[in-house]
C-alpha cells in the first residue's frame, strides 16, 4: 500500500476582482411593527447609496415609509476597519467576520437602532450566515421596538472586501494585521512560515505569527470513510477534497467550521488502497 499523503490548501480568489456592493434580491427587507418595511436593497435611493455588506462592517441607507432614511454608516471607521461608536461621527453597524452584528444605525426621525443588544451566544443576536447569506435576529430602537432581520426576510448574495492596492488582500484584513497596505502582499511570507500572505488572508491565519496557520491536526484513515481535524476560523468556511490522485478531486460541500479553533468531518470516499486528502479554506461570500 502507498502512502496516505495530505495537504492543506485554499482557494484563491482575487479579492480586486469581487463586488464592492453586497447584492439583495427580493429578500431584502425587515420588518417593524411599529414602522412597518424596512428597505435594504443597494439601489435605494440611488444605485449604490443602499446598504453595503463588507467583511468588517456595513454602511449606506435603508428606507422606511415610515421612518425615513436610515444611516447604517459612511464607509470610513475611523481606525479603517469598523466603527467606534464612541461619537456620533464614527457610527455605523460593525461585524465581526463571522457575520455577528454589532454597534448603531441612526435615524432622524427615530433615534439610534442598537445591533450590538445581545451577548455572543444569543440566538437572537442579529447576524447574517456565512454560508447563505440570510440574516437572522432582531435589532433594537428604544422609538420602534424589536426590528425583525429574519428568518426568510433579509439576505444578502455577497460581502466585498475593498482592495485598493490590488494585491489580492482585503484591505481592512491588512489593516488590521500590519496597521498599513505596505508590508503584505500576495507573494510575500511575512512570518516566513510557508504559507503567503495572500493563503494567510484566505485562511484568516495571522501572516505575523509563523505558529499560525491552516494546518491538518489529525487524521484517522477508514476503508471507506477517513476523520479529519484541521485548524480553523469562525470568518472561513472549509472544503474537503479527496482522490486518487493528484489530478483528479471529489470536493464536499461547504463546510461550517466547529466552534473553537478546530475543526473535525468524517468524509467518506470510495475503498482502495491511495488516496489523497486536502482541506480547503474559503472566503464566504465573495463574488
Amino acid at each position: 500500500m502507498k502512502p496516505l499523503r495530505l495537504f492543506i490548501t485554499v482557494v484563491l480568489s482575487t479579492a480586486a476582482a469581487r463586488a464592492q456592493t453586497s447584492t439583495f434580491g427580493a429578500e431584502s427587507c425587515a420588518w417593524d411593527g411599529n414602522t412597518d418595511w424596512i428597505e435594504l436593497r443597494p439601489n435605494r435611493p440611488a444605485p449604490g447609496d443602499g446598504i453595503v455588506v463588507t467583511d468588517t462592517h456595513l454602511f449606506g441607507y435603508a428606507w422606511s415609509a415610515n421612518c425615513g432614511w436610515i444611516n447604517f454608516g459612511d464607509g470610513t471607521p475611523g481606525d479603517s476597519i469598523r466603527y467606534s461608536n464612541t461619537t456620533g461621527t464614527d457610527s455605523g453597524v460593525n461585524h465581526d467576520g463571522a457575520g455577528n452584528l454589532s454597534g448603531l444605525a441612526w435615524s432622524a426621525n427615530c433615534g439610534w437602532i442598537n445591533f450590538g443588544w445581545a451577548a455572543p451566544a444569543d440566538t437572537s443576536r442579529p447576524r447574517f450566515s456565512l454560508l447563505t447569506g440570510a440574516f437572522t435576529g432582531y435589532a433594537w430602537a428604544s422609538n420602534l421596538g424589536w426590528i425583525t432581520l429574519g428568518t426568510g426576510l433579509l439576505t444578502t448574495g455577497s460581502m466585498c472586501a475593498p482592495d485598493t492596492d490590488t494585491d489580492g488582500l482585503s484591505d481592512h484584513w491588512e489593516r488590521q494585521f500590519a496597521g498599513t497596505l505596505a508590508v503584505l502582499s500576495a507573494t510575500g511570507d511575512s512570518d516566513g512560515d510557508g504559507a503567503s500572505d495572500l493563503a494567510e488572508y484566505h485562511a484568516d491565519t495571522s501572516p505575523t505569527n509563523p505558529l499560525d496557520k491552516l494546518d491538518i491536526l489529525s487524521f484517522q484513515r477508514g476503508a471507506t470513510a477517513s476523520t479529519l481535524t484541521w485548524t480553523s476560523r469562525p470568518t472561513r468556511l472549509y472544503r474537503i477534497a479527496h482522490g486518487t490522485d493528484l489530478a483528479s478531486w471529489v470536493n464536499s460541500l461547504l463546510l461550517t467550521p466547529d466552534a473553537g479553533d478546530t475543526t473535525t468531518r468524517i468524509q467518506a470516499h470510495a475503498a482502495g488502497p491511495r488516496r489523497f486528502f486536502k482541506v480547503e479554506a474559503v472566503v464566504p461570500l465573495a463574488k
